[in-house]
């Protein structure tokens, strides 16, 4: 699991690189606004090896897009039952 935050107007960018990288090794995709802000979060679902295609090409289509922590499925899926 991955998350990225971007500027609200650079969500359709954003969409259009992690479609076209990834394609249907993508298994999830969830988007929602951060509140107080004109950004927008992002959280993907990636095959392992496509992540450093993902972020290589998000960085240079959208290079102030933020990125956090990149979790296995196992570990999100555990951290998302104890909220």
């Amino acid at each position: 699991m991955m998350c990225i935050t971007v500027e609200a107007a650079a969500v359709a960018e954003l969409r259009r690189v992690i479609v076209s990288t990834c394609g249907d090794l993508m298994s999830y995709m969830r988007v929602k606004p951060v509140e107080h802000a004109s950004k927008m979060k992002f959280w993907l679902c990636l095959s392992k090896t496509s992540i450093d295609a993902v972020i290589g090409n998000i960085m240079r289509a959208l290079p102030q897009a933020e990125f956090g922590r990149i979790t296995p499925l196992l570990a999100a899926a555990s951290l998302s039952n104890t909220n």
